[in-house]
């Protein structure tokens, strides 16, 4: 009899429409790719602000896109999409919902001539497309918070959420963020300043590479201090030129900042485009052949080699001419002979005599003269 009755209320049409849902199924998850951006899942959230939000979803590596439109079409679709595979590639499977852009003939056409299988969840069963809802209610909520004091923008808020996402590690990934699954790095970000920072090295054949340069061109190490006068290579109008400068500071490994006098701008340049410039210096009023001997082998100048000093400017007439008396005085003073003086008045000084004898023979003894 109870069978009966089960059996005879299983075939009344009435109360199986009017009986409440059936108990639910196994849950089957979508299984993970094996690599990063094979499938991915895609939806659009919003409006917010007035605009929309296509949010594509990378399962393995669970790392978001997010693209900003006004406009939902399967044409804006199919855009904001290719802007996406000219980043990553072209998946090999799409998953959505069953949106009016995502199933029209459009659509269905782009992902054909792709190579691209696309799979619509049932209607009305956000649990088939889980991965993307959670992350459209994430980015809702994730915007308001940032937002709430009203400086950035709604742009500004998207960038910065999306940086953060990325770069977050998560016990779903075992530790790692979605950066570190989708291109085996993770992304700087400003917290990577407190790490410290790690030196590189160069390889072995980047170091051969060098080393054949090098042989090939006959480079040699130049480098330049603060201060140094050199001459910038300078392009201008389909032509260059050298011109003075003088460096202020290195920047790099081979680049330097120098400013050129002549055209008072500091220019960056590379240690190519620069050469050691020699001051000029103008001869020297008193520069002689001698001198000039001297100051070659770094010697000093014996002040009698130098020429006294010309005047500026032409002396009147009646200024060079000297008086007789004076060219007399001059004559006795300077050009009288000492040891004749004495002898003629009778003196004996024999100092004098002897510095003359001495000037004659020298290293000869006295007695032997």
């Amino acid at each position: 009899m109870d069978n009966e009755i089960e059996e005879f209320v299983k075939r009344c049409a009435p109360c199986s429409t009017a009986g409440k849902a059936p108990t639910k199924t196994t849950l089957e998850s979508w299984p993970i790719p094996s690599k990063p951006w094979s499938r991915i899942h895609i939806n659009y959230a919003g409006p917010v602000d007035g605009v929309y939000f296509l949010v594509v979803v990378d399962p393995h590596s669970k790392w978001p896109e997010v693209h900003v439109t006004k406009s939902t079409t399967a044409k804006a679709t199919i855009k904001l999409l290719n802007q996406s595979f000219a980043t990553f590639g072209v998946p090999e499977i799409i998953v959505s919902d069953n949106g009016t852009q995502f199933s029209g003939h459009e659509f269905q056409v782009f992902c054909t001539n792709l190579g691209i299988r696309h799979i619509r969840t049932p209607p009305y069963h956000p649990q088939s497309k889980g991965l993307a809802e959670r992350f459209v209610d994430t980015v809702k909520r994730s915007l308001r918070k940032i937002r709430s004091d009203g400086v950035e923008t709604l742009e500004e808020a998207l960038q910065t959420f999306l940086q953060v996402y990325r770069s977050t590690p998560t016990s779903d990934l075992g530790g790692k963020s979605p950066a570190e699954m989708m291109f085996g790095r993770s992304i700087r970000t400003v917290s990577s300043l407190l790490q410290p920072s790690k030196h590189t090295t160069t390889s072995r054949n980047r170091q051969k590479q060098n080393d054949a340069f090098n042989r090939k061109h006959g480079a040699f190490k130049k480098s330049f201090q603060h201060g140094d006068l050199v001459y910038a290579k300078i392009h201008q109008a389909n032509s260059w030129q050298w011109e003075p400068a003088t460096v202020i500071e290195k920047v790099g490994n081979l680049t330097y900042n120098v400013f050129l006098g002549d055209r008072h701008r500091l220019i960056q340049s590379h240690s190519n485009q620069l050469k050691i410039r020699v001051q000029e210096t103008s001869p020297s009023e008193h520069s002689t052949p001698l001198s000039v001997f001297f100051d070659e082998f770094g010697l000093t100048v014996p002040a009698a080699a130098i020429p006294p000093k010309k005047p500026a400017t032409t002396p009147r007439l009646e200024e060079q001419l000297l008086d007789e008396s004076e060219i007399l005085e001059l004559t006795d003073s300077d050009f009288s002979n000492p040891a004749l003086d004495a002898e003629s008045e009778g003196i004996d000084d024999p100092e004098p005599t002897d510095a003359i004898e001495e000037a004659a023979h020298p290293g000869t003894p006295l007695l032997e003269r």
